[in-house]
């Protein structure tokens, strides 16, 4: 309120001074505000080598510890000697085809050491790297591959076929495995300046095109070191879980391979699986890794102990509930560091980075932090002036992390990496369309978007780019995609599709057409087809008149035919739980009905709960109906045998209050007495005293929580 009315007065003032002011250009804020908001709250400045390339940085590390080991898949390991001369082979080869600064290289390999060689090989040879991650359709790798005009594609034999390779090189790193290493193995000269290109990285794009990103290496090398809060050892052991085609992994390589740590490739399985994923963290001995704030929550909640004895846990991706990370930073198996982080393609690395805590601020929605290293955050109002502590506004980002640009689109780079006037001087800045807001300890609380770009499942979406793909299908007419939350904390896309005279395509056929040319992320979950598309009165789509998806199950080509046995009926209620549908046929498709990866480790997770068996989630994709998947889990299924029921040993500190016990509390606050039971039962009949007292005790001695206390 003492801000409140001294931003009255400032507008006050404002008013006086200048009468025919816009109200755009009156001053809200004192110079003290100003300084906090421009100075205080971006003190982040950091050394870092700013003369080097990342590969530089490598090969320092390579003439510490050669034997060290740098990269460890399966049973396969790499030192970094052989890490080193491996690239050094490719570097040379990729010289050969043309490779120098700036040049772009494709590269499209499975998870594994030739994926980590590749990327270091390119850097090597002077050129800059295309992530093209195989699980994407062919029609957007080859749409990627295409934009770049990449001369050279660095892939796998049992992948070429998925790409035009006309006017490019290929090298398939495989079976041309034999020239390569007949090139020399000395680190190739170096001719790359930290202002030429390390990568181009593509997200999603507005106008139905993917858009690519072009990061130097100076924004790499800037906060490579400063990704873990703390800088990493070569004691440490970093997973290499996220996508490759996610600017993340990024963060994953390079910050352990810049230490001297090791890189633990973890295989898609084993990400999905909570279970799967401890095992490899404790056999590996990994003490960093991240996952998407959905991956995070799923584990924590479905394997308390999955992160037991990691060092630093991040997890990013979008807006997320307090829930699991509270339980997790208050448990026994909690982290050294528990980071909550965020931060856009074109701002590499953490543009914000949050040290979880138990006593971390509190609001509805974990903040997701103050500034990284060598990073600046404004927070803007529609005319890019500075708005105070509390009010929400967009996030500008700055300093030294900010990508080039966008890779052959002048006219978005300029829209969306601009000049502004902020703290007195001019400061290029990325308009990055998220609603944000201070707190007055200094981090940002996330709020959403304010355009049509989304998250969902921890990826950045624009909702454009679907619904341009659909329309592209001859029997859309007009189509609207976008988020809802029915249930709360899971979102979903939907379509709502009006479809041309006449058109007979269900929702399975439009499913099929958005999945060879989307990845899987942005298949949309549930069609609903309209008649018409409800608008506003100016004639824009209503999106707020939108109707809900019938929960109904869907219509499905096979008809319906109801569990037949135990596990179908099992596998069939787990299934409408899951997916927010009635009921669920023996042949109706996990996918059809609207199942995607993240559901279907919620699915693994629940049959191993309710059947006492242990399903490999490559199961579930392998067999998508419930009569498929009955027969693969009586086939494949390991029993698992529960944990014993033993008591929780408590520390000193106190717990977390349940939900139930805050709105006791709460309630309490508001009026003395009222956090009282809401009945009364009188008992008939002859009492005794002593087994009534025996009973009520051993309830609450059983029952921490009917011995509980609120300590204020």
């Amino acid at each position: 309120m003492e801000r409140l009315a001294g931003h009255y007065r400032n507008v006050l003032a404002s008013v006086v001074a200048d009468p025919s002011a816009r109200l755009s250009e009156l001053e809200l804020l004192s110079e003290e505000e100003k300084h906090q908001l421009v100075v205080e709250f971006n003190d982040s400045a950091a050394d870092f080598p700013d003369d080097r390339c990342v590969h530089e940085l490598v090969e320092a590390r390579v003439a510490a510890c050669p034997e060290a080991v740098a990269v460890v898949f399966g049973g396969e390991e790499l030192s970094y000697a052989q890490l080193n001369a491996r690239a050094n082979r490719l570097a040379h080869h990729l010289r050969g085809l043309g490779v120098g600064p700036d040049v772009l290289v494709g590269v499209c390999l499975e998870r594994g050491p030739d994926m980590v060689v590749s990327l270091l090989a390119v850097l090597k040879a002077g050129g800059a790297y295309v992530p093209l991650d195989p699980e994407y359709p062919a029609e957007r790798l080859a749409f990627m591959l295409a934009d770049t005009a990449a001369p050279v594609l660095l892939t796998q034999e049992g992948l070429r076929g998925r790409f035009p390779v006309a006017d490019r090189h290929v090298v398939c790193v495989d079976t041309d495995a034999a020239v390569i290493a007949a090139r020399p193995d000395t680190d190739p000269e170096h001719r790359t300046t930290p202002d030429d290109l390390f990568y181009v990285i593509y997200t999603s794009g507005s106008t139905g095109t993917p858009k690519g990103v072009m990061v130097e290496h100076r924004k790499i090398v800037r906060q490579v070191r400063y990704n873990w809060l703390e800088t990493l050892t070569p004691d440490d052991c970093v997973a290499q879980i996220t996508s490759f085609s996610w600017d993340a992994c990024a963060i994953e390589v390079w910050s352990a391979l810049t230490a001297g740590a090791s890189l633990a490739i973890v295989l898609r399985e084993e990400i999905r699986n909570p279970f799967l994923l401890r095992d490899v963290v404790r056999a590996r001995g990994v003490t960093a890794l991240m996952l998407t704030s959905s991956l995070f929550n799923h584990h924590v909640s479905a394997c308390p102990d999955v992160f037991a004895g990691v060092r630093y846990v991040k997890y990013c991706g979008e807006k997320v509930t307090r829930a699991e990370a509270d339980s997790l930073v208050n448990s026994v198996h909690a982290p050294m560091f528990l980071l909550h982080t965020y931060g856009p393609t074109e701002s590499w690395g953490d543009t914000t980075l949050l040290r979880v805590t138990p006593d971390s601020p509190r609001t509805s929605s974990m903040p997701v932090g103050g500034p990284a290293p060598n990073t600046e955050l404004f927070v803007v109002d529609g005319a890019d002036g500075l708005v105070p502590v509390g009010v929400p506004g967009e996030l500008l980002v700055g300093g030294g992390g900010l990508a080039r640009g966008y890779l052959n689109r002048p006219e978005l780079t300029a829209e969306k990496f601009v000049e502004v006037e902020l703290g007195g001087r001019a400061r290029r800045v990325y308009r990055t369309g998220d609603l944000v807001r201070w707190l007055p300890s200094g981090v940002l609380e996330f709020l959403g978007r304010i355009d049509d770009q989304v998250k969902v499942r921890g990826v950045r979406i624009e909702l454009g780019e679907i619904e341009s793909r659909l329309a592209a299908h001859e029997d859309v007419a007009s189509v609207v995609v976008t988020v809802r939350e029915d249930v709360p904390g899971d979102k979903r896309l939907i379509a709502y599709v009006v479809p041309r005279p006449g058109a007979g395509t269900g929702a399975a056929v439009l499913r099929r057409w958005c999945a060879d040319g989307l990845p899987d992320y942005m298949v949309p979950a549930g069609f609903v087809f309209l008649e018409a598309l409800p608008s506003t009165p100016n004639g824009k789509v209503d999106r707020r008149a939108l109707p809900a998806p019938d929960r109904d199950r869907p219509e499905l080509a096979s008809g319906f035919v109801a569990p037949r046995d135990e596990t179908e009926t099992v596998i069939a209620g787990i299934w409408a739980e899951v997916l927010g549908v009635d009921r669920v046929g023996v042949h109706d498709n996990f996918f059809d009905l609207g199942g995607h990866s993240l559901v279907a480790t919620r699915v693994v997770s629940l049959l191993r709960r309710e059947l006492g068996r242990e399903v490999p989630l490559r199961e579930l994709f392998g067999s998508p109906t419930v009569e498929q998947l009955a027969q693969a889990v009586g086939a494949t299924g390991s029993v698992v045998d529960g944990p014993a029921l033993v008591p929780v040993v408590r520390g000193a500190g106190g717990l977390p209050l349940s939900f139930a016990q805050q709105r006791l509390w709460f309630l309490e606050q508001l009026e003395l007495g009222s956090s009282r039971l809401p009945c009364a039962l009188r008992l008939r009949g002859v009492v005794d005293v002593g087994a009534l007292e025996s009973a009520f005790s051993g309830l609450v001695a059983r029952h921490e929580v009917l011995r509980s206390r609120f300590v204020v």
